[in-house]
């Protein structure tokens, strides 16, 4: 049986790996929506919805909060998972390689205001202040994301908008 398998960064690029060493890891994404707009988080050389990875001891719901409160300043309560996604993604900084699990939900605003003051060191280098933008601001920008699912985001988030009104 073949033993290697490819990863993608956030830039598309390949790297092949055994898969013995991929590290396993998982990801909460929180996608609030207002007045017909979506948060993001600008990052790299495009957008994502902001979250991040779970810590050891922490619940999934724990990192969702924490997460989109580090990189939007807000804080927010889980609905309903969106999406979930199996990811094979190489981290360019640790020249590492994972086997990811990408969980999106959509999440309501409780409290709070765009800020970027809980950045972690890492966010600071890559993410820029979140901001609410249209659907067609999504559909004309990169996701930075390590697997193509930006048009079913799109689709997922359309409908859940449409419900809305």
């Amino acid at each position: 049986m073949d033993n290697k398998m490819t990863t993608y960064d956030v830039y598309n690029n390949k790297y092949f790996v055994n898969k013995d060493e991929l590290d396993l890891s998982v990801h909460l994404y929180g996608i609030a929506l207002k007045d017909n707009k979506i948060l993001i988080s600008p990052q790299y050389n495009g957008f994502d919805f902001p979250g991040g990875t779970v810590k050891k001891g922490e619940t999934h719901i724990e990192t969702l909060i924490r997460e989109v409160k580090e990189e939007t300043g807000y804080l927010v309560e889980p609905k309903d998972i969106a999406k979930i996604y199996t990811s094979f993604f190489h981290h360019n900084k640790r020249n590492k390689d994972y086997q990811s699990y990408l969980i999106f939900y959509f999440v309501d605003i409780v409290d709070g205001n765009i800020s970027t003051e809980e950045f972690d060191d890492d966010e600071k280098e890559y993410a820029k202040m979140a901001k609410w933008v249209d659907l067609d601001y999504i559909k004309n920008n990169k996701h930075a994301c390590s697997l193509d699912i930006k048009d079913e985001l799109i689709d997922i988030i359309s409908a859940r908008l449409n419900s809305e009104e």
